[in-house]
């Protein structure tokens, strides 16, 4: 065993390694292995994730919310801005105020875009001219002109795309009941052919709800996702929007394998939608909830293939959920609350980054002496101490660093 004092470690990182300042400390560095000197969106960063929440365009004039968004997120999606009843809500009447709004907001302010959604298969969020088609031609013809104008018009600003939204029942296992399955069992396949010819750079993603909780519902997404991938599909990625339900935790190993079920098809997962509304009356809601945000952010970093986190909304003042009449109000499924003021959740998700990096094998290369040469460390740790053990695997020598 090596022991590498606190001394020798700073030198060898601040000669390979990366310094940045926190926004969240001015004038100090982000140190990941101390979390409170790191915002979420640095620690994502480190870990080689997108963090990202999403952003509708009349939060673009609270200065204070975009300014949270891009110190605490490294990503962003437009939360209904993009969607077929908002950019062509009558047919060939085109419009973009918002999502370009939405669009540059989230580019002055260095944050990624994930564009949602080219196709959302659930009637109840289809124009009612669309639901009118009967044609399964004449309705391909629509669909590809949304397509296609929504890709175009964003091309090498927008790098990765939700084309399907929640081909499957809502609470079931069959395909919905959405007038685009009128047009054939292959029309989600020639969806993503059509994404495909305009941008081949964009990553092109498929996303579904309550496969975390609907029973059988995630075998029945992972049959869909296998199909397309065996027909040829250009599919890079599959979303699990992980809407949680007030009350109910997480199975985090049981999740862990939803995850890799699909990385096993080689391809990315993420979690693309995540809140976790409480019940008003739970004394101890928040520290529930911090626990449950915990767990799913700890699963997705568990997964290799897991690239992604985003959340359904910054704070609990703008949540959807508050006005969808299922759950009882507030429902405060974020991570800041009405003041924009971070809650326990933001805490439990901070170290829950925080023990994904403490836990990583870091590539190490010895000398013969025992000497260690390098340390394939990203960023500057002053004032840590570490271990560095070696160990013979298959005749070779193998380093394990741990942080003390």
């Amino acid at each position: 065993m090596v022991r590498v004092n606190q001394i020798v470690a700073a030198l060898l990182f601040s000669s390979i390694g990366l310094v940045w300042a926190s926004p969240a400390v001015a004038g100090k560095a982000c140190v990941p292995l101390k979390p409170e000197t790191c915002t979420l969106g640095e620690l994502a960063t480190h870990l080689g994730i997108r963090f990202g929440s999403t952003l509708e365009d009349f939060e673009i004039a609270d200065a204070n919310y975009v300014e949270i968004l891009s110190r605490e997120f490294n990503a962003v999606t437009p939360e209904n801005s993009l969607k077929m009843y908002v950019t062509q809500s009558a047919q060939g009447v085109w419009s973009f105020t918002a999502s370009d709004a939405v669009v540059a907001t989230a580019e002055s302010e260095g944050l990624d875009i994930r564009g949602h959604t080219l196709v959302w298969s659930q009637n109840s969020y289809t124009p009612d001219w669309v639901k009118a088609i009967s044609d399964p031609d004449d309705l391909w013809t629509v669909t590809a002109d949304q397509i296609t104008e929504v890709m175009t018009r964003y091309l090498g600003r927008v790098n990765r795309w939700d084309v399907v939204n929640e081909p499957l029942e809502t609470f079931g296992t069959v395909p919905s009941s959405s007038v685009f399955w009128s047009m054939g069992d292959d029309w989600i396949k020639r969806a993503f052919d059509l994404a495909d010819s305009i941008d081949p750079q964009a990553e092109l993603w498929i996303n579904e709800y309550g496969t975390d909780w609907v029973n059988g519902k995630h075998e029945a997404y992972l049959a869909l996702v296998k199909d397309l991938v065996d027909a040829g599909t250009p599919i890079d990625g599959v979303g699990i929007q992980t809407h949680r339900l007030p009350g109910i935790a997480i199975d985090q190993g049981l999740f862990e394998e939803q995850l890799r079920d699909f990385t096993r098809l080689g391809l990315k997962v993420a979690i693309t939608e995540l809140d976790v509304p409480v019940s008003p009356s739970e004394s101890n809601a928040l520290a529930w909830q911090a626990m449950e945000y915990g767990k799913v952010v700890a699963a997705c970093l568990a997964v290799v293939g897991c690239t992604e986190i985003t959340l359904w909304g910054l704070s609990d003042r703008d949540t959807w959920l508050d006005s969808l009449g299922t759950f009882a109000v507030p429902t405060r499924p974020l991570l800041f609350d009405n003041d924009l003021q971070p809650k326990v959740a933001y805490t439990a998700v901070r170290e829950a980054m925080a023990n994904a990096i403490r836990s990583r094998e870091l590539p190490v290369t010895g000398g013969p002496d025992g000497r260690i040469l390098s340390l394939g460390l990203l960023v500057t740790l002053v004032g840590l101490s570490l271990l560095v053990r070696r160990r013979q695997v298959n005749g070779a020598d193998r380093y394990r660093v741990q942080f003390k």
